[in-house]
Parts: structure tokens; C-alpha cells; sequence
């Protein structure tokens, strides 16, 4: 008998079938349960692995052995005549019938059922190319740069904030110059881990000039390859390798910042732009590793970054960017509700002004004191000062543009909110915070169908973000369109670690759809969290049509500093309350 035959008749054949189709359905399985259950990003991979290893032993083990009635034996041991190969070939046909039906449902639902209301997602370059909505001819700057992610060629993987963080410097740097337009991180990142072709990226963030490179980390000692390409051509303007002790990193940043400038002949603002300031490595890498893990926005990740920039301010007073970067953080922690506002309010101030004090002329400063001003204190005016000081000191500030778009969209101020957040969209054209900034100015100046356009494209550059997928369902909730606005609020829930606010969203929609059960259970359910948020539970009662309860509410949010509480002015949500004495004399309060 042939060796094909053989394997046929053993049912080697089927029951290789019948493991990739087990082995994929379980593949499925865990990627749900990773996210759901938080588990390790490896468990996902070390599932993988075990199934690719479980194969071939799957496959000499239908080879090797026969299930009889008698039960397992070894195939040299049964009797051909009496061989029940036949018999057990039926029931794994029946049973690879039952997984491919098994595999067939899962498929449809997850197709049409599990997935949210998501637009779908187009190629990078039309997405660029669509622009903000004012039509503007595409014209690549002479003197224009993307700075990608340098390479982590380090043995250990966890220096890749390292790595990242040289980039980001370098890239912080070029922005301060005159004449040049450098691409925003965002954007810039997404390229990350991506062999993309140069001329590709370069064509999709309109640049001339792209800077590319790698990071070894060795101990105390760090080799760094930079070089610089021309969009265009492909051609390497220029490249050098660095290898410097750990203390030399500022001055190989400032001379890889200055070789730039001077291969692209750019007008320097001031000297100053190419004199990183210097701090001792340990409390660089505790600056750079604190940022990372802040940029990240989940509870732990700030949490921790919180912390390792506390020490690196302890170890060093005088680094006036972990100061800024502390303050930021805070902040943010105290936005998404991971910290109580009253409580940190002090120390981020205090650090703000610290980081403003001891380097006036760094944009990340002002940023920084600025968001502590508004989103802390509720002082408007102080808070516009700085982040229009910021973007004095850097027009190109990404930060800054995007916390000035906010601010004076939710003053009200749409005409001034367009200008700095198209620009931000051109620096950054593939950040989803950039788009979705758009979007908000849209919606709150009630142009609702706009904003949604907005949002999708938001959404293109970040599916699945619940806080993406949460201002969709908002737009379309104040279109009328309530089953859509349900199904995307259910999906932000779903998505997110941190779900109260999108909780709350989901039942004011129950309360508009005149659904009060499901809305009383929602409102239940966050009235048990160790810390209710009052602004949560008065957009649930605004749902359900309970003004008086939700002014209540939202004045104790007054007094516990939520930074939510400056949607009050412009959102859509509040309208109802426009006419009651109480919500006026709250917004009196606020500066508005």
C-alpha cells in the first residue's frame, strides 16, 4: 500500500483537519479572553506556540495509534481484518461537519452581530488625502521632516521606551525650528514596526525628508545610527553612528538635530532650540519611561508613570521637563478619573510652575500649566494665556494646538478652534486625537452630520477606541438616530477599562429612547463604584428627563474640580438645562 494511502486510511488526513480547525477556534477564543480577562499580551502567543508544537505530536499520534473497541492500542498491535480505521473515519467526518458549522456561526456573528457599528477602514493615503474640509493644495514643503521611531537593536525589549524617547526628543527639537514643518509623533509613529517604502510614508505625511535610526543599549554605554533620506529620490543626504556614554546622549541629540539642520539650510528661531537640557542618565530614563507609560492612558500605566516621574523630579529638581511631564500627567489621571481632582490639584500646580520657572521657554511648560488652570481650577483666561505662550514658543506644539482647540471649542469659540486644529490635522494627519478634535468643534456647534464625518475618520486611524466609538454614538444619539447611538455606546462599554463616563452615556440613551428600566439600572450600578462621579450620574438623570437632580449632581462635580464638567457650556446634552437659573448660575461660576 502506498504511503498516501496508508496515511488515508490510518485518518491522518482528517484528523489534521480537525486540529487547524480546533486549534483556530481556540486561537479565536483567546483572543477574546486576552482583553477581557487582561490577561498577558504573551498568553495570546504562548497559546500559539503550543498548538504549532501539538501538530506534528497530533499527527504521529494518528499514525502510531487506533481507537478500538477495546480502546486506544497501538496500530501494530490490531489486526487488519479486524481494524475499526473505517468506523472512526465517519465519526471524525461528522465531527469536522460539527466544527466547520461551529466556524461558520462564529464567523456570521462575528461579522454582523459582535462587531460594533464601525465605518470600515480605507487606505492611509486617501484618509490623508481627504484633509481637513477646507480644500488646500497638496504642496510638499522644501524643508519639511518626519522623524520615524528608531530601531530598538537592544538584547533587552523593555528599552524600547528608550529608544522611542531618543526619537521623540530629536523630533521635539526640529519642531522649534523656523521654516521647517516636522510631522506630528503620532503620525510619524504609526509607521512604527512597519517596513514600509520611505517614499510611501513620505508622500503620505507630505514631507521631503525623512530621519530614520536605531538605538543600542549596552549598560552605560549607547550606540545611535541616524540617518537622513530624500522623499523624493531615495537618496541618504546624509548619516553618522554615535558611540558615547550613557552621560553624552543630550549632545548626540543636539548633533544629530544640528546635522539635520544644516544638510535642510533651516533658519534657527533661536540658538537655544538645539540645547537639550541635561539631567543624569538614571533620571533620564525614569523621564522617558514615565512618559511613555503616561502616554499610554490606562489606570495602571499613568499610575506608574505618575510615580517614576515623582522620583525622577527627587533625583533631579532642576529637570524642568519631567516637572512638566509630572504635572501633565496628573491632570490627565485626574480627567480620566484614576485620581480625585482636589486631591492632586496642589501638586500638579506645584510642579507646573516649577517646570515654568526653572525653563520658560519650553512650550511642554506652559502646556502643562495651562491644563492644570482649566482643567483643575476652571480659570479660563490664565489657561488660554498659557497655551497661546506655548505655541509663541512652538508653533508646531501638537500638544498645544490640540489643548487650545479643546479650549476654545468648548467656549464656544468656533471660529478660533478651526484654524489651530486644521493646522494640528496637517502636522499630524494620522493621529485620531487630531481628527477627532475636528469632529468636537462640529458637534458642538450642533453640525452634527460633520462631526460624525469626523469621528469615522477618526476611527479609521484607531478602531476600537471606546473613547472614539463614545463621541460617535453622541453625534448620532442628537441626530435622533437611537437604535445606532445604543449599539455604539454598548460597544465603547464593551471596549473599555475604564467605562464609568461610557456607562453613563449608555444610560442617558436609555433614558432619551424611554427605556427607564435599563437607565435605573445603570444609574444603580455606578451609584455602587467606591467613588461615584457626580457628572456621570447627572447625565444619567439628564436622560431620564430629572433636571433638578442632574443641576444637583453636576454642582457636587463642581465642587470635586471633574474635568468633564467643561462640556457643560457648549455640549448638546445640557441643552435642556439652558433655561433653569441654577445651570446658569453654575456656568457664572465657571467663567462663562
Amino acid at each position: 500500500m502506498s504511503l498516501f494511502n496508508e496515511l488515508k486510511r490510518r485518518n491522518v488526513f482528517k484528523v489534521a483537519a480537525a486540529y487547524v480547525i480546533v486549534a483556530w477556534l481556540l486561537l479565536q477564543i483567546s483572543d477574546t479572553l486576552v482583553p477581557a480577562l487582561r490577561l498577558p499580551d504573551w498568553f495570546h502567543s504562548g497559546v500559539a506556540f503550543v498548538l504549532i508544537l501539538g501538530f506534528p505530536v497530533a499527527m504521529i499520534f494518528a499514525w502510531a495509534f487506533e481507537l478500538t473497541p477495546e480502546g486506544l492500542k497501538k496500530e501494530k498491535e490490531v489486526d487488519r481484518s479486524q481494524s475499526e480505521t473505517s468506523k472512526t473515519g465517519r465519526t471524525l467526518d461528522f465531527a469536522i461537519i460539527g466544527l466547520l458549522a461551529v466556524t461558520v456561526i462564529y464567523l456570521v456573528w462575528d461579522k454582523f452581530a459582535a462587531a460594533p457599528d464601525l465605518p470600515e477602514a480605507k487606505a492611509v493615503a486617501e484618509i490623508v488625502q481627504a484633509g481637513p474640509d477646507t480644500p488646500v493644495e497638496k504642496v510638499v514643503p522644501v524643508k519639511s521632516i518626519a522623524v520615524l521611531p528608531f530601531t530598538n537593536m537592544s538584547d533587552d525589549a523593555s528599552n524600547e521606551f528608550f529608544s522611542d524617547g531618543i526619537s521623540e526628543e530629536i523630533l521635539n527639537a526640529l519642531a522649534h525650528v523656523k521654516e521647517l514643518k516636522v510631522a506630528g509623533r503620532t503620525s510619524s509613529f504609526a509607521f512604527k514596526g512597519r517596513n514600509e517604502d520611505l517614499r510611501l510614508i513620505g508622500e503620505t505625511l507630505n514631507v521631503s525628508h525623512i530621519l530614520e535610526g536605531s538605538v543600542r543599549k549596552a549598560g552605560n554605554t549607547v550606540r545611535i545610527t541616524a540617518q537622513l533620506v530624500t522623499v523624493k529620490d531615495g537618496y541618504h543626504v546624509w548619516s553618522d553612528t554615535y558611540d558615547r556614554e550613557l552621560t553624552d546622549i543630550f549632545a548626540i541629540q543636539d548633533e544629530i538635530a544640528a546635522a539635520i539642520l544644516g544638510e535642510l539650510k533651516a533658519e534657527l528661531i533661536g540658538n537655544e532650540s538645539l540645547a537639550a537640557s541635561r539631567t543624569d542618565p538614571q533620571v533620564y530614563e525614569l523621564y522617558l519611561n514615565g512618559r511613555h507609560l503616561c502616554g499610554k492612558w490606562g489606570p495602571q500605566e499613568m499610575l506608574q508613570g505618575v510615580n517614576l516621574l515623582q522620583q525622577a523630579v527627587k533625583l533631579d529638581p532642576q529637570y524642568a521637563a519631567a516637572h512638566a511631564q509630572l504635572a501633565q500627567c496628573l491632570v490627565d489621571s485626574a480627567f480620566f478619573e484614576y485620581m480625585m481632582p482636589v486631591e492632586i490639584e496642589s501638586r500638579a500646580r506645584t510642579a507646573a510652575l516649577e517646570a515654568v520657572q526653572l525653563d520658560d521657554q519650553l512650550a511642554e511648560a506652559h502646556v502643562a500649566l495651562g491644563a492644570v488652570i482649566y482643567y483643575l481650577q476652571f480659570d479660563l483666561e490664565p489657561a488660554e494665556s498659557e497655551y497661546l505662550k506655548a505655541l509663541e514658543l512652538n508653533p508646531n506644539s501638537t500638544a498645544a494646538l490640540l489643548y487650545i482647540s479643546w479650549f476654545y471649542g468648548e467656549s464656544g469659540r468656533f471660529d478660533e478652534s478651526l484654524g489651530p486644529t486644521e493646522h494640528l490635522v496637517r502636522l499630524d494627519p494620522l493621529s485620531a486625537p487630531a481628527r477627532n478634535a475636528l469632529g468636537q468643534i462640529y458637534y458642538l456647534s450642533r453640525d452634527f452630520d460633520r462631526a460624525i464625518q469626523e469621528y469615522e475618520r477618526a476611527l479609521e486611524l484607531n478602531l476600537g477606541d471606546p473613547s472614539l466609538i463614545y463621541y460617535l454614538a453622541s453625534a448620532h444619539l442628537q441626530k435622533g438616530q437611537i437604535e445606532k447611538a445604543l449599539a455604539l455606546f454598548k460597544s465603547a462599554v464593551d471596549y473599555s477599562d475604564t467605562a464609568p463616563l461610557y456607562l453613563a452615556a449608555l444610560g442617558h440613551a436609555y433614558g432619551v429612547a424611554g427605556m427607564e428600566e435599563e437607565a435605573r439600572q445603570v444609574l444603580e450600578e455606578l451609584q455602587k463604584a467606591a467613588f461615584p462621579s457626580p457628572y456621570n450620574l447627572a447625565i444619567v438623570n439628564l436622560g431620564l428627563g430629572e433636571h433638578e437632580q442632574a443641576i444637583n449632581w453636576l454642582e457636587k462635580a463642581y465642587e470635586a474640580r471633574n474635568g468633564h464638567l467643561l462640556y457643560i457650556n457648549e455640549g448638546p446634552v445640557f441643552d435642556a438645562l439652558r433655561n433653569e437659573q441654577r445651570f446658569i448660575s453654575l456656568l457664572q461660576r465657571m467663567g462663562w
